[in-house]
Formats: C-alpha cells, structure tokens, sequence
C-alpha cells in the first residue's frame, strides 16, 4: 500500500506544484490557467500534488484551445477545499457516475488515454481523509471538488 506522510504547506504552493508539469501544455493550448488559493493543506504534498495534477490534466485535455481552467482553493475549520472549473463541454451525462473508475474511458476521451488518472486522484484523496466529486457547472464545463477533512467524517 501506499504510505501517505503528513506535511505542511499553503494551498498557493500545493497547487503551483501540481500544475507546474502543465504549463507548457496549457500554454500550447493557449489556454489561461487561473488560481487563487488561502489557507493550509496538511498532508502528502507529493502525491496530492500528482492528483491534484491529473485532475487539471483532465480539464486541460478536455476544454478547447483559448478556455479557461480555474482553480479556487481555500481552508476553513473542518476542511481543505480545492476546485476545479473549466469552460469546456463539460461532462457527459453516462459518464458522470463513473470518470473516478480505474480504466474508465469517457465518450469523449482521447485514444492515448488509459483510464487511470482520475482513479489514481480518487484514490489518493480517499487514502487521506477526503472527497472527490465531479459535476458540470450550470454555465457549461466541468467542476471537481476535493475536500481533505480534518477530523472523522
């Protein structure tokens, strides 16, 4: 199994790590890539970094070139938030309930595609005390939740 250690460091810097593999990409995508973070995560700065990564790579491949990926990410006393937005076409709706499977492809995933990034994501979140979910947003595009709890749920 995978041993998950316990660090310190601010949303803002989590979330540079996570998507700084990305900013190329994104960059040829012309994409604009927009954070605002406050507050603390404590946890597996590694492997929360990877996650939170797959989870924006997903976005990324799945809005058009000149969208836009948002990330808002905040602390208060029960739990660490991280959203991710994108203004692409969002979720089909046969998909919604299983994007978190391992080596689930959605309708409109492309052929390099294995099926495992969100899974790693879920599992990754889950291991350390929290929640994914994934939804479309009202205006159009995609929407992930994680929440990182800090006590028993």
């Amino acid at each position: 199994t995978v041993q998950m250690k316990k660090e310190e460091i601010s949303l803002s810097e989590l979330l540079r790590k996570s998507t700084m593999p990305l900013l190329v990409p994104i960059e040829l995508k012309n994409q604009i890539l927009k954070i605002e973070a406050e507050g603390q995560f404590v946890g597996d700065i590694a492997w929360t970094s990877e996650a939170i990564g797959n989870v924006v790579k997903n976005c990324m491949e799945h809005t058009m070139e000149n969208g836009m990926i948002q990330i808002t990410a905040s602390e208060n006393a029960l739990y660490a938030e991280i959203i991710v937005e994108d203004n692409g076409p969002g979720i089909a709706k046969e998909d919604l309930g299983h994007i978190f499977e391992r080596f689930y492809k959605g309708k409109h995933n492309d052929k390099q595609s294995f099926g495992i990034g969100l899974a790693f994501a879920r599992m990754v979140v889950s291991k350390q005390n929290g929640v994914i979910k994934a939804e479309n947003r009202a205006e159009g595009g995609a929407r992930f939740i994680i929440r990182f709890y800090k006590g028993t749920v």
